[in-house]
């Protein structure tokens, strides 16, 4: 996974805005507990499930299932658009194909250990999710929400989940 490490600073920015992005566009904007540049790698962007079933015995397993697919799903794509706003956006060149095999490897575990997802069905999840990132990406207007939220991510270091969708909201990304 070495090929998916950020490069520097501005790589980062970009990086964390990808994902902003992509969950705001994916109408998931309750998901973002927020961004910090400064924190660990697993405290840069804190992506909340969108219900906590907790130890609620009358939630059905299905639901829970449902629920599971569905947050497998919101991971992935941030994780997609991570990758593509770093390409597309900061670079202005493609996704190469070691990352995205890096990247459906990563959510083949997962798909199998949290949603019980063979690698067809896993695949499937993937191939949607990327097909949803890459267009989002390749849009011009997306790419200048971008650059403007990088830009002010740069400055601000940090931003609370709720400051992360008003600033969004207010570039144009609705």
């Amino acid at each position: 996974m070495q090929s998916l490490k950020y490069t520097d600073e501005r790589d980062k920015v970009y990086g964390l805005t990808g994902m902003a992005v992509t969950i705001v566009a994916l109408n998931g904007s309750d998901c973002i507990g927020g961004i910090d540049l400064d924190a660990g790698a697993a405290e840069r962007f804190i992506l909340l499930s969108s219900v906590e079933f907790g130890s609620n015995s009358h939630v059905s397993a299905k639901s829970v299932w449902a629920q599971s697919v569905k947050d497998l799903r919101l991971t992935v794509s941030a994780a997609l658009g991570n990758l593509a706003c770093r390409r597309y956006v900061l670079a202005n060149s493609f996704m190469r194909s070691s990352e995205v095999a890096a990247l459906r490897d990563a959510m083949r575990e997962d798909a199998a250990q949290w949603c019980q997802l063979d690698n067809d069905e896993a695949d499937r999840v993937f191939d949607h999710c990327r097909n949803y990132v890459e267009h989002l990406f390749m849009h011009e207007g997306i790419r200048g929400v971008a650059h403007k939220f990088a830009s002010r991510l740069a400055e601000a270091r940090s931003y609370s989940g709720n400051e992360t969708v008003e600033i969004l909201s207010s570039l144009g990304l609705r």
